[in-house]
C-alpha cells in the first residue's frame, strides 16, 4: 500500500529561502508532504497551537541551521529552537543539517547582535548532541537530506498517510484484526508467570535495583548577583547541565504510583523533573561559580525515553491498551503483574517490628 510521509521543515526563514526551497523539492521528489510554519505571526498562542499540532502530525523532522538564530518568544527562546525542543520531547525522528562553514556566509544572513550568537551557537550545540549532517551550499544541503531520509525511512519507519481509497478495505481490516489478535497473544504470554525465569535471566545484566542512574539535568538560576538585588526575571535567568545520582529503586519509587491505573508519558516526564530536583545533590557538581538562588530544575529531553525504555526492559511496565480519543497523541504506560509485584515491595507500609508497650504482639493475619 502506497504511503507517503508527513516532514516538518524548521528553519529561519529570510536568510534561507533559497536552502528550505531546496529542502522541500528534495522532499516532494521523494514522494512526502513537507510542512512548516515559518510564515506564521510568532506572538500568536494559537499559532503556537496550530504549529505542535502540525509537528505531531508528522512522521519526521528536520531542522537547518544558517547563520542567525530567529525571532524569539517573550523567554527569549527562538522558535525554531521551540519547533525542536518540541519535536524531541516527542520523540519524533530528528534529522539535523547544520551550515558547515559559518565564516563563509554572507553577512547580511548572520546575526550581529552578540546575544543572538550566542544564543546560536548553543543552540547548534544541543542539535549536534544528535546525529547531524553539515551542508554549506543548496545543493549539498538538498543531497543531505536525500541521503538522511533513505536513512531514517530504514531505522524509523512512519505510518504515513495513504489514500482513503485505499485505506480500511476489507482485506486491510482482516489484516489489522489479526495483527491485534497476535499482539493480545504476545503480552499475555510476555505478562505469564511461566516467563519470570526465562526473564529474570535475560535481565540480570541490565542495571536495577540500587544501580546508580545520573540522570542528565538542566539546572536554570539566577546569579548572587541578581539574588542579592532580588531581581528574580526570567530573561535573567541562566542555566547549566548537571548529573544527578538516582537509583533505579528511587526512580521506580517514585513513577510507579503514577502508572497504577495508567500514566501518560507527559505525566511522566513532568515526575521526573521533581526526581531530579528531589535527588538534586549538594554541592551541586559543575555548578557555576555565580550560581545563586535555583529557578528550576528539568530532567534532560532524553531522561523520559531512558527510564521508559529500562523499565519496560525490566519487565516492569508496559504500554497501555486502553481506548483514547482520536486527537489524543500521546502514549501511555502501565506498571505489568512485576511491576506491581515490585512497587509493592519497594512502597508498601510494614508494620512495626516491636509491639507497643504492654500489648503482646499479635501474629499476622493469613492472607492465603
Amino acid at each position: 500500500m502506497e504511503r507517503r510521509e508527513q516532514v516538518f521543515v524548521s528553519s529561519t526563514f529570510l536568510d534561507l529561502k533559497e536552502e528550505r526551497q531546496a529542502v522541500i523539492q528534495t522532499l516532494m521528489q521523494a514522494d512526502c508532504f513537507p510542512a512548516g510554519m515559518e510564515l506564521f505571526p510568532a506572538s500568536d498562542d494559537e499559532k503556537w497551537d496550530l504549529i505542535k499540532r502540525v509537528i505531531d502530525d508528522s512522521d519526521y523532522y528536520i531542522v537547518v541551521l544558517g547563520g542567525r538564530y530567529g525571532s524569539t518568544d517573550d523567554e527569549g527562546l527562538s522558535f525554531t529552537e521551540k519547533e525542536f525542543d518540541y519535536a524531541v520531547h516527542s520523540s519524533k525522528p530528528v534529522m539535523g543539517f547544520v551550515h558547515g562553514a559559518p565564516e563563509q556566509i554572507p553577512v547580511g544572513k548572520t546575526d550581529l547582535d552578540d546575544s543572538a550568537r550566542k544564543r546560536l551557537l548553543a543552540f547548534k550545540a544541543k542539535v549536534e548532541t544528535r546525529m547531524v549532517k553539515y551542508w554549506t551550499t543548496p545543493a549539498d544541503l538538498a543531497g543531505a537530506v536525500a541521503l538522511s531520509l533513505i536513512q531514517t525511512r530504514k531505522t524509523h519507519p512512519a505510518e504515513g498517510w495513504i489514500r482513503a481509497s485505499n485505506a480500511l478495505t476489507p482485506e486491510v481490516e482482516k489484516e489489522l484484526a489479526e495483527l491485534r489478535a497476535q499482539v493480545a497473544t504476545l503480552e499475555r504470554a510476555a505478562d505469564s508467570r511461566e516467563n519470570e525465569a526465562a526473564r529474570a535471566a535475560a535481565t540480570q545484566e541490565l542495571a536495577q535495583g540500587n544501580d546508580v542512574y545520573k540522570m542528565p539535568t538542566l539546572v536554570r538560576y539566577w546569579t548572587k548577583e541578581d539574588t542579592a538585588a532580588e531581581t528574580f526575571y526570567k530573561n535573567r535567568r541562566k542555566a547549566f547541565f548537571t548529573t544527578v545520582d538516582v537509583t533505579w529503586n528511587e526512580i521506580f519509587n517514585e513513577i510507579g504510583p503514577l502508572m497504577m491505573n495508567e500514566a501518560s508519558e507527559d505525566k511522566l516526564d513532568q515526575k521526573l523533573d521533581e526526581v531530579a530536583y528531589l535527588y538534586l545533590q549538594e554541592p551541586i557538581p559543575e555548578s557555576p561559580t555565580d550560581l545563586g538562588r535555583l529557578s528550576e530544575v528539568e530532567a534532560g529531553s532524553d531522561v523520559v525515553h531512558d527510564v521508559k525504555v529500562q523499565l519496560f526492559s525490566l519487565g516492569l511496565i508496559k504500554q497501555s491498551d486502553k481506548r483514547h480519543a482520536v486527537q489524543d497523541h500521546n502514549h501511555y504506560w502501565t506498571l505489568t503483574s512485576d511491576g506491581r509485584d515490585s512497587l509493592m515491595r519497594l512502597r508498601a507500609i510494614r508494620r512495626d517490628e516491636q509491639p507497643e508497650e504492654g500489648r503482646a504482639a499479635e501474629p499476622p493475619l493469613d492472607l492465603k
